[in-house]
């Protein structure tokens, strides 16, 4: 068994599992990881460090939307002054 078909097969298992392990759905996830692994190829990965500030802001407001730096930015002007609460 040469590199590629064993990278397959484990891509493959970890598909099956997350699904939970159905049964007669062998050959769908063997597709879907082949096709993972042969897109893979050649790639470079990312070099991009995630904004950890710019998450905890996302997470804060409950949402899943992008946000940029000039958002975090205006964040800090959006502080509410001593003694009085921010309003929603």
């Amino acid at each position: 068994m040469d590199d590629r078909e064993q990278k397959i097969r484990e891509r493959a298992y970890e598909i099956w599992d997350r699904e939970g392990r159905p049964l007669g759905r062998e050959l769908e996830h063997w597709m879907q990881a082949q096709r993972e692994i042969d897109q893979g190829e050649g790639e470079i990965g990312g070099d991009d460090v995630p904004n950890l500030k710019a998450l905890r802001e996302a997470a804060r407001q409950h949402t899943d939307t992008y946000i940029v730096k000039t958002d975090l930015e205006d964040a800090d002007q959006r502080e509410a002054a001593p003694g009085t609460r921010e309003q929603p």
